[in-house]
């Protein structure tokens, strides 16, 4: 730490966690344990407030500290979770954040040739959702908990088809266009 330094205050320690969900802010890792960071460096800022601090990983903040993660991207990640965890659950966000970890690697292959919206649209099914490409099954009557979601036209709920034997009751989460489009933004750091 540096000299004369003030310690980060509790609640303020505390609200930047919770907003993290006390894992690194970066949807792709949301690794455990963290460690809080100034999105301006302290040498600048001299003061600690929220909007300034994000929870990052040790692997992520010394990727940051060493530029390796650029400050406009932290900037967004930060506003990102302001925009996530005011709409949505904790299952909702879960279930996005399922879906980052599914298309990062996608993103991350095709982002020099610029054939990630190829892919997108392949991915897309008759229905205009990804039904049949990683989806997420939920039981009979769970909707409720995906329900700003699908208000949004993130997702949609397909039903099992009722000729599959021993196919639970319910149906299969999938992502519409809108929604593929806002897995692309939240793994690209993108504003949402």
């Amino acid at each position: 730490m540096a000299e004369g330094r003030p310690d980060i205050p509790t609640e303020l320690k505390r609200s930047v966690l919770v907003e993290a969900g006390h894992r690194c802010a970066i949807p792709t890792c949301r690794q455990t344990p963290v460690e809080l960071a100034h999105i301006t460096p302290w040498t600048k800022a001299r003061e600690h407030t929220f909007p300034n601090l994000i929870a990052l990983c040790p692997t992520c903040h010394t990727r940051f500290d060493r530029k390796e993660i650029d400050r406009k991207s932290m900037l967004q990640y930060k506003e990102n979770l302001g925009i996530l965890n005011s709409r949505y659950t904790d299952v909702e966000r879960q279930v996005l954040k399922v879906y980052a970890k599914m298309w990062a690697p996608t993103e991350r292959a095709h982002s020099d040739n610029g054939s990630l919206l190829e892919i997108f649209r392949e991915a897309m099914g008759e229905n205009g959702s990804t039904f049949g490409f990683g989806d997420i099954s939920v039981s009979n009557g769970m909707w409720w908990l995906l329900s700003n979601l699908i208000d949004d036209e993130i997702v949609v709920i397909t039903p099992y088809y009722p000729e599959v034997e021993g196919a639970p009751a319910g149906g299969v989460v999938a992502l519409t266009g809108k929604g593929l489009a806002l897995i692309r933004r939240i793994v690209a750091a993108e504003p949402l």
